[in-house]
């Protein structure tokens, strides 16, 4: 289960739910261009999540109520901090046109994102 979908089912408060299914509705969006390009590039990307992705939706998906909430947010907020960092890195190295072109292209989702969860911290 995708972590935003985790938020929809386990999520207490209604802005962690409606947030975790605007991660469902944008997420999915990028993946599909980021799956697209890839293609075009000759690269084929896995399925499956790495290890420790993994178990961060393990931990979260054995929580509940606010203790739920709170772990989502926080990791929501650590996550997309990284996230838009490594994207303006990549932004301002890449040579190949379409990789910036992606990486341009949902850099500012990202950054909308993160200053969306951002204030659910609080």
């Amino acid at each position: 289960m995708k972590l935003g979908e985790l938020a929809v089912h386990n999520g207490t408060r209604a802005d962690v739910r409606e947030f975790g299914q605007m991660m469902v509705k944008d997420h999915s969006a990028i993946n599909d261009d980021l799956k697209a390009l890839a293609a075009k590039e000759g690269v084929t990307l896995s399925d499956s999540l790495d290890a420790k992705h993994q178990a961060m939706v393990d931990k979260l998906a054995a929580l509940t109520g606010s203790a739920f909430d709170a772990a989502y947010v926080a990791a929501m907020v650590k996550g997309h901090k990284m996230d838009a960092k490594e994207f303006k890195a990549e932004s301002a190295s890449t040579t190949d046109a379409d990789i910036k072109s992606f990486v341009d292209k949902s850099l500012p989702i990202v950054q909308m994102h993160l200053e969306h969860i951002k204030a659910l911290k609080k």
